[in-house]
């Protein structure tokens, strides 16, 4: 179950933003540690691994060395440069500031060093950020891993289709948008376990907003049909009162606005609506959800800001993307480099050039995998007219012993995109969502956070507990 929910993750997290993190590597006060790198423990002819206040130190030249980079110390300058790729690491033993050049750009780097009988110790998380390694620790093994995903990566083959997808996609993050569309759902589920009646809730609504590359604008407004609701609490409602409270709330829910502002460059979502009325919120209030702190509280270093400076390259491509989706996995056992290397197997199975059959209007990928009596078949087609790149079809089935439980299908075509979804469990709930949407490129640009005061949405929760 844990490999088909890694290979599943990674099929759904394609059509996401995840940003990747490194990880504090942590280790017992020990000298006693070993070094992982892609999944092979390196033999130090002499020096080891060593730790400082739970942070695992590893011998520079040797650890270089063994990523495959070259290292040089001049004496006049008392400078050690170290080569691997398009990366350069200059640094002068003893210092804290080192000077990273990748793609001959130019950024320093704050760390700390340990010199130790006349050798020199770089932290490994240091090493990690500046090669792009992810970086983790086994606790059980005493061991700190690296994995060179660029390496694997390089042996994974080409991804040129799915690149010349991103390309096309670009263009509408490089101006505005308008966008507008339509939204409906219909929820059927069980209350009476005896007579196994179906309580249905259906709604519909409208949304429209503003698109921009770090930032969106969007007002929605939805009507919901309350009647399954209504009936469902003068079934079961104790009493009186708690009918007249619960028919309330349901009565603010038959009509809903709700104002979003997303900017991924800070990292905040803000919204409002008079809803939050009847939850002991101010409905005129902007809330927002800080999302560097709530992945910072599940022990994830996420920088939202770094990410958008990463998307925002022109340069950024479907291998960048998929090692953004690696290193926001913690590494935590000897054992997850075959987990990486079976994900990009996933990865290449989905969007490799090789995956792809070319057809008259584009190129269809499809990828069926069963295991412990799950299935899963995802198609992919890149829209092709005239030889240039024009949108998408995706379609989803999740199901077990022929009885699909989850449909989906995605569609774009340039600046029109529709999206269905179905969910069906026997016995216990049906769901069926569309929605589609119509873009229109604009001179207009959305805001990046409401004027006035804002609420931290944690600090409302933390008062309510």
């Amino acid at each position: 179950m844990k490999q088909i929910l890694k290979r599943f993750t990674a099929i759904l997290s394609t059509f996401t933003m995840i940003a990747g993190i490194s990880v504090t590597a942590l280790a017992a006060e020990s000298d006693d540690m070993q070094l992982q790198i892609n999944g092979e423990m390196i033999a130090f002819d002499n020096l080891k691994p060593i730790n400082r206040k739970n942070r695992v130190f590893v011998p520079l030249r040797d650890t270089l060395q063994q990523m495959g980079a070259t290292v040089d110390y001049d004496d006049t300058l008392h400078l050690t440069t170290a080569q691997r790729g398009d990366t350069t690491i200059q640094f002068h033993p003893g210092e804290t500031n080192v000077t990273v050049i990748k793609n001959g750009v130019e950024k320093n780097l704050e760390t700390s060093m340990v010199i130790s009988s006349g050798n020199t110790y770089i932290p490994i998380r240091f090493l990690g950020e500046a090669f792009d390694y992810p970086v983790g620790w086994d606790a059980e093994q005493k061991a700190a891993l690296l994995i060179d995903t660029d390496k694997l990566l390089a042996d994974a083959g080409s991804f040129s289709i799915i690149n010349r997808y991103m390309e096309y996609n670009r263009k509408f993050a490089e101006q505005p948008y308008v966008f507008k569309g339509t939204f409906s759902f219909e929820l059927d589920m069980p209350y009476d376990e005896t007579t196994r009646e179906l309580m249905p809730i259906t709604g519909s609504g409208t949304f429209e907003g503003i698109s921009e590359q770090d930032k969106q604008n969007m007002s929605l407004a939805m009507q919901l049909n309350t009647e399954g609701l209504k009936k469902y609490i003068a079934t079961e409602a104790p009493d009186e009162e708690t009918s007249e409270i619960a028919n309330a709330v349901v009565n603010a829910l038959e009509n809903i606005e709700i104002n979003y502002i997303t900017d991924i460059s800070t990292g905040k979502i803000y919204f409002q609506s008079p809803a939050f009325a009847f939850a002991g919120m101010d409905g005129n209030a902007w809330y927002y959800i800080d999302l560097d702190e709530l992945y910072s509280s599940m022990g994830m270093d996420v920088n939202f800001s770094d990410l958008m400076e990463t998307v925002k390259e022109t340069s950024f491509n479907f291998e960048d993307y998929i090692k953004n989706v690696l290193s926001s996995v913690p590494l935590t056992s000897v054992d997850d480099y075959s987990d990486f290397q079976q994900s990009i197997a996933v990865f290449v199975d989905l969007f490799g050039d090789n995956s792809f059959q070319q057809q008259a209007d584009g190129y269809t990928s499809q990828f069926n995998f069963s295991e412990n009596g799950a299935d899963i078949h995802f198609t992919l087609k890149i829209l092709e007219d005239n030889s240039e790149i024009s949108g998408y079809d995706m379609n989803i089935t999740v199901g077990t012993g022929g009885t699909n439980y989850i449909t989906a299908s995605a569609n774009q075509n340039d600046t029109n995109a529709t999206v269905t979804f179905n969910l069906n469990v026997p016995d216990m709930l049906t769901m069926v969502f569309n929605c589609g949407m119509t873009m229109e490129a604009t001179n207009q640009t959305a805001l990046s956070q409401p004027s006035g005061n804002t609420i931290n949405i944690m600090d409302t929760l933390e008062d309510i507990e």
